[in-house]
């Protein structure tokens, strides 16, 4: 099974590839940006190996604690390791914690409507897409 850092340089070759199709293909800078910090984060914070101890985890520091449930709750390369499903769990489960701490320090959820734009869709695209890439990596090795 590749390393983290195999997984890390995979998905930028890949990416480098994507982003400049998308120049190419005239994308907005800012959708560009937008995707790319989904995909960054999607690399190196949301990676399919939150359920180990792996550098991945590491990088949370102190704050690699709110991922002991999930831990507990899936098993290593088991939904975790879905090319859709995986990053989708994650990324609900990093929103719920979002949404609680905001309950915490705010005493109310956040009011007006919640809207998606078309940044927070490619924001969450480039999560899957590097959730994908790491993946298929894990199932070519």
């Amino acid at each position: 099974m590749p390393g983290y850092n195999a997984h890390r340089i995979f998905n930028y070759v890949i990416f480098i590839a994507i982003a400049a199709l998308a120049l190419y293909e005239s994308i907005n800078p800012e959708q560009l940006l937008a995707l790319s910090i989904g995909f960054y984060i999607g690399t190196d914070f949301l990676t399919p190996d939150l359920d180990t101890e792996s550098t991945a985890i590491k990088r949370w520091g102190r704050l690699k604690i709110l991922f002991l449930p999930y831990k507990w709750a899936f098993a290593h390369r088991q939904s975790s390791h879905n090319i859709v499903y995986g990053a989708v769990v994650r990324i609900l489960y990093i929103s719920i914690i979002m949404l609680f701490l905001y309950y915490v320090l705010f005493k109310s959820f956040p009011s007006g409507a919640v809207f998606f734009s078309a940044y927070i869709i490619l924001f969450l695209i480039g999560i899957v897409i590097a959730n994908a890439l790491h993946v298929l990596l894990d199932g070519i090795f």
